[in-house]
């Protein structure tokens, strides 16, 4: 379930509009009450910037306006004008929410520029095709179009038309997290606004580095380029950017888990957009970050109320996309309540300015969530049919994360439908999906370790290079003193007291100075040493994990190397049975292989923290038997038989990746250790505030002293079953640190001989 999120409102937008709703208003009176006495020339440009004053505040009137200055500079054959008028009509509809008419006036204004030369007008255009292309989900080509206008600019040699488009293309470039790439050109973009005196344009570009640096999870740095920021707006006194830096401090709160001093600023940004009558779109946008403030608290009365106060904005405002986004918000919530009717309507708008607009992604995310909606209804028709327009739409955008939710929810249903070998495909395909997600998230992630590191390197350096130039300072700021003591000494002799006296003491300020310094060096040092010890104990639990895997890859690629090799030379010298056998061996080596992997890319997850890890409240009982669908090839090939004891009305609060996870690895360790012919139980009780779910079987059984060592990486337990299958040594280590991690607890009892019994508790 994908929930619409507008964390950042836009501080620069096409071209540095940073102007409140009364201001605006003031703009439009005073350009009116110049109409009387302008020529026909000048109204056309008077007409136009009366439509860029009604942008935020009525995008229709702002369209009207627009026409009128079409209208005159047809008249007057102003080509210029003309371009200018079709410009703002795209503006209007851009800011209506109508991306197609809107990009048709862009290119349209944009055709006539190329052919005027109007290289300012050419700029303009690019960028509003930037954003337009970016809103509307097309990364591709608002990236094409970004690099054109930057490259424009470069050649027109103004220097804040270069430091705009450059910060505009490092903060491009860090949202598709190319932090090596996007450095640079925030850097480049910070120093010409400060040649150029261009304050406004210096705190847009803190504010760039800010996000940057958020994303890096460097969040002390994104702070301080955020307070910098803030100065210059205050400077400047530019309360839109104020309430703007105000709305990034509350998301690195929320980021960190602090949702309530995330809260906090958000209403601080509130008030200020509220006292100072600022553009509708920002209020709204605000009012719904409040709104996933309180969603993500579980107060969704709360939630819902603050949604509904964004959409009224949005209404006010005429702006479609964020109308679209704050009907889908609704709709997820009143799934999540199970108020199904309401949540039809909410999807139902969402979905109507959606297919208007042109918003794919926006649609398929619709689709996928009305699926699971009457999913949950039991409606399995209805969702069946909105889940596959999903998936066509999905698989046409190549949304890896709206493909694999999509073929969760298909799995799900169609498990409902008891069309157990089509759903456990479909969630082999989930999982495939997923694990290619993570190999993305991973891949991405390596590269933006390696470029925070150079960032914290080069912080340190400066660190020092600092302190370096203090003590420095000190040295030549005493030899100066001593020199001055000299040279009156020589001149003046009746003073040669007074001065000794003032050079002892100036002498034990700055000892002191340089006392102070060396104490905060030791303290540095010190932090060093703590850094240190924690960085030997990580690599010892490294030195510990590696020795796991090495010990674990090792057999499985011997039987496959080995096996493989004999029947590439002695296929024709081998019995039928010889190689049936020989190909059942490599086979569960490859099988054992691929689980040893997929244990080592959740447990790699789990100590980086990139393990999402996103609560829910769901039905046990089709949750369980989804999972041991999947399962069920490998017991039926021993004659196992895995029953459940469950109340189909129980309910569980937690991640169900995470949970779905364990129990893959604990019914695949039943699997392994009970006998031909043997049972599995799966059993789920509720607690008080919790659920216990077992997993029971009849087999081997495990030894006391084994058990103290099952959940722990120092110990490296990995036993043959019944039929010689080989474990992986780390499963249960990753099922315990999920079940911790989602709050509960995870323990064994068992008898050797007599079977065992994994039991978990997760919140209910």
């Amino acid at each position: 379930m994908k929930i619409h999120t507008k964390y950042t409102i836009t501080v620069i937008l096409l071209f540095y509009s940073y102007i409140s709703a009364t201001a605006e208003v003031n703009i439009i009176d005073s350009l009116l009450n110049k109409l009387e006495y302008a020529t026909p020339a000048e109204q056309v440009q008077i007409f136009n910037d009366i439509s860029r004053a009604y942008w935020q505040v009525s995008p229709e009137e702002s369209a009207r306006y627009a026409g009128k200055a079409l209208d005159m500079a047809t008249q007057l054959a102003d080509r210029k004008g003309v371009a200018d008028a079709i410009n703002r009509l795209g503006n209007a509809r851009y800011f209506a929410g109508d991306y197609d008419e809107s990009l048709k006036y862009y290119l349209q204004s944009l055709e006539i520029r190329k052919e005027i030369e109007d290289t300012e007008g050419i700029l303009g255009s690019y960028n509003n095709l930037y954003i337009l292309y970016n809103a509307a989900g097309q990364s591709n080509e608002a990236l094409k179009c970004l690099q054109e206008a930057f490259t424009i600019s470069e050649l027109s040699g103004d220097e804040n038309q270069i430091a705009y488009f450059s910060n505009l293309l490092g903060s491009r470039k860090s949202e598709m997290h190319e932090f090596e790439k996007a450095s640079p050109h925030i850097d480049r973009a910070l120093l010409m606004f400060e040649r150029t005196g261009n304050r406004e344009g210096m705190a847009s570009v803190l504010l760039t580095r800010g996000a940057m640096y958020r994303r890096m999870s460097l969040y002390d740095e994104a702070q301080v380029n955020y307070f910098r920021a803030l100065e210059y707006f205050r400077e400047t006194g530019n309360q839109n950017g104020i309430a703007s830096v105000k709305n990034n401090i509350g998301i690195i709160h929320k980021h960190l888990g602090h949702l309530d001093i995330a809260l906090e600023y958000y209403h601080r940004s509130l008030d200020i957009y509220n006292e100072t009558g600022a553009n509708i779109s920002g209020i709204a946008s605000i009012l719904n970050n409040i709104g996933i403030i309180w969603y993500e608290k579980g107060d969704y009365t709360t939630a819902l109320d603050y949604y509904k106060k964004a959409l009224g904005s949005y209404d006010a405002a005429g702006q479609n996309q964020g109308i679209a986004t704050t009907t889908h918000n609704i709709g997820i919530l009143h799934t999540k309540m199970g108020n199904y009717a309401e949540a039809f309507d909410a999807y139902n708008r969402s979905v109507e300015i959606n297919s208007r607009t042109g918003n794919v992604f926006s649609l398929a995310n619709n689709y996928n969530n009305l699926g699971e909606m009457f999913y949950l209804k039991k409606e399995y028709d209805s969702a069946g049919k909105y889940l596959e327009q999903a998936l066509e739409m999905a698989i046409g955008l190549n949304a890896k994360e709206l493909i694999a939710e999509n073929y969760l929810f298909q799995s799900m249903l169609l498990s409902e439908l008891e069309d157990y070998e089509r759903a456990l495909y479909l969630f082999e395909r989930h999982d495939e999906y997923r694990d290619s997600i993570f190999t993305e998230d991973t891949g991405s992630k390596i590269a933006e370790l390696r470029v925070r590191q150079q960032f914290e390197s080069q912080l340190n350096q400066l660190d020092l290079l600092e302190k370096d130039n203090q003590l420095q300072q000190l040295r030549i700021e005493r030899e100066r003193t001593y020199l001055i003591a000299l040279g009156i000494i020589a001149a003046i002799a009746f003073l040669f007291s007074f001065i000794i006296i003032r050079m002892i003491r100036y002498r034990g300020k700055l000892n002191m100075a340089l006392n102070e310094k060396n104490m905060q060096l030791q303290a540095a040092n010190h932090e060093l040493e703590v850094s240190g010890e924690n960085l030997r104990k990580l690599n010892s639990t490294k030195d510990k994990f590696f020795s796991i895997i090495a010990h674990d890859l090792k057999n499985p690629f011997n039987a496959l190397l080995g096996f493989s090799e004999t029947l590439n030379q002695d296929y024709d010298n081998l019995s039928k049975d010889q190689v049936y056998t020989y190909i059942e061996i490599i086979n569960k080596s490859a099988a054992n292989l691929y689980q040893l992997l997929e244990n080592l890319l959740e447990w790699s997850k789990s100590q980086t923290g990139n393990i999402s890890h996103k609560p829910e409240k769901f039905k046990l009982l089709p949750f369980i038997e989804t999972v041991i669908s999947s399962l069920k090839a490998d017991a039926g090939k021993k004659g196992i038989s895995v029953t459940t004891d469950i109340d189909e009305g129980l309910t569980a609060f937690a991640d169900r990746n995470i949970i779905a996870s364990v129990l893959r690895n604990l019914l695949s360790n039943a699997v392994k250790f009970t006998y031909y012919n043997g049972e599995i139980k799966v059993v789920a009780i509720p607690g008080e505030g919790d659920v216990k779910v077992s997993v029971t079987d009849n087999g081997t059984g495990i030894d006391p002293q084994e058990q103290k060592k099952l959940f722990n990486i120092n110990y490296n337990i990995t036993t043959r079953g019944t039929n010689d299958e080989k474990g992986t040594g780390l499963g249960l280590i990753l099922c315990r640190e999920f079940i911790e991690k989602s709050g509960g607890r995870i323990w064994v009892e068992s008898e050797p001989g007599q079977g065992s019994t994994f039991s978990f508790t997760i919140p209910g």
